[in-house]
């Protein structure tokens, strides 16, 4: 039965970025998802992208970790810049490699026209990638730095409901579960002698044979927590006692205050400059505002 421990969960050093309140991080989070959204400068977008990464500096984060960022980050980033640059679709374009010529026999008829690389596509999945992979390095380094328990309890102190944070923080729990036993299961069918990145049938096989035993034991682990849930009387008294009070520090309420502050000014900025872009209103006293959104933003 899976009881409060029986989901071996990672040992948290006790550092700067641990010691925030799990109510400031989320909100930390949610303001900097709305600043990398609202971004499409390049250099600016570069600069929130180090920022983030620099918490994986001050949460002293194990090799291991740091080693499975960096695997996913190169994924995101190259993926994105070299899907960008190949199928960029907006005007004007700068072709400065041609994989497929538009006269190529069969080939240039079926990619309607040639298949090549465009310089402003590179921009835009540079762009595109660093967006990603902040909102990305944030979310794993709060997942990495936060107890699943404070997680839970910093989504009911923003007055979250007590089954929806608990169901979003049991989905977060089960996924490093979920892919250790996708590994496993590789392993299994390694030993078997198949071989996963064999294309053809061999591969379609190796998919459902690691797709069959994964989802059972997912509708096991399921079955266990609903019964260990159900005789810990969930939700039976809506008064709970278990979870600590919070309470946010002076560096706390400076550090959420400075983020939600940068996210709103970024957004309006974004806002007002989108609207003097699009025709749909412009002043002359919000020339600062123009050339600031127009220039780092």
């Amino acid at each position: 039965m899976i009881g409060a421990r029986s989901i071996a969960e990672p040992t948290i050093k006790d550092t700067v970025i641990n010691r925030i309140d799990p109510r400031a991080k989320i909100l930390i989070l949610i303001s900097i998802v709305f600043v990398a959204v609202s971004l499409d400068n390049q250099k600016t977008m570069f600069l929130l992208f180090l920022t983030v990464l620099s918490g994986f500096v001050l949460a002293k984060m194990p090799a291991i970790k740091i080693k499975t960022l960096v695997i996913l980050l190169v994924l995101l980033i190259w993926g994105t810049i070299y899907s960008q640059a190949l199928f960029y679709s907006q005007l004007p374009r700068t072709v400065i490699f041609t994989i497929i010529r538009p006269e190529f026999p069969i080939l240039g008829w079926l990619t309607g026209g040639g298949l090549f690389v465009y310089e402003e596509g590179f921009h835009h999945g540079a762009v595109q990638g660093l967006r990603s992979a902040s909102i990305l390095s944030l979310g794993l380094l709060m997942c990495w730095t936060t107890d699943s328990r404070d997680m839970l309890n910093g989504l009911v102190g923003l007055r979250v409901p007590y089954s929806v944070a608990f169901m979003v923080i049991t989905a977060v729990r089960f996924l490093p579960i979920i892919i250790t036993e996708v590994a496993t299961v590789i392993t299994v069918q390694r030993l078997r002698g198949f071989n996963p990145t064999k294309f053809g049938s061999g591969i379609i096989k190796t998919l459902l044979n690691i797709l069959t035993p994964t989802l059972a034991n997912c509708v096991r682990r399921t079955g266990t927590l609903a019964i260990s849930i159900q005789s810990r009387a969930f939700r039976a008294n809506p008064d709970r006692t278990s979870l600590k009070k919070l309470e946010f520090s002076d560096i706390d309420k400076i550090v959420v205050a400075v983020c939600v502050f940068t996210a709103i000014s970024v957004v309006i900025m974004k806002l007002i400059y989108n609207m003097y872009t699009s025709g749909i209103y412009y002043t002359s006293g919000l020339r600062p505002v123009y050339a600031i959104a127009g220039g780092y933003l």
